[in-house]
């Protein structure tokens, strides 16, 4: 795995995801399309997102999309950072503020397609997904997660073998 610093933290990641959901709900409000898949980003959702994201990133190009630790809580694989930061929205959709800090992170990253490509699959596999079904994926028996003493952070490595074997495959 290469060793460089990764480019992005899991904050950029997140505001990335919370963006593109936000932009796909306008359009489907104005196609009078109201598909539940559509629905809001909730705070346990992105952070399976975020863990799905980091994991085929690192299978893919073997280096971390973020650098942000994923710790093994009891719902699932979680960016400590990102929680503390969200988890004021409780099951509620998150939404956040369109500031030009936010504007501009989420733009360099429509810019970068090595990596925009890897989020725009994420995204459109894994959405599709209710917060509490990703939760489940995320705790099958050998996954990262289960083989991770709880409240420890989880090793890259063991994420970026997982998703090779078991989701890249797939």
């Amino acid at each position: 795995m290469e060793n460089q610093k990764a480019k992005y933290t899991a904050q950029d990641i997140a505001k990335w995801f919370l963006y593109k959901n936000y932009a796909e709900q306008k359009a489907k409000v104005a196609e009078n399309d109201n598909y539940e898949v559509y629905d809001g980003i909730t705070h346990l959702k992105l952070q399976k997102l975020l863990y799905n994201a980091q994991g085929v990133y690192l299978a893919i190009k073997d280096k971390k999309l973020f650098e942000d630790d994923l710790e093994a809580w009891d719902h699932g694989p979680v960016v400590k950072d990102v929680y503390d930061t969200y988890c004021v929205f409780g099951r509620n959709p998150i939404i956040i503020p369109a500031t030009p800090e936010n504007d501009k992170i989420v733009e360099e990253i429509e810019k970068d397609t090595e990596v925009k490509e890897i989020l725009d699959m994420v995204y459109d596999h894994f959405s599709i997904y209710t917060a509490w079904e990703l939760r489940e994926m995320s705790h099958k028996k050998g996954s990262p997660w289960d083989n991770t003493k709880k409240n420890s952070i989880i090793d890259p490595k063991v994420i970026r073998d997982y998703f090779k074997e078991e989701v890249i495959e797939q």
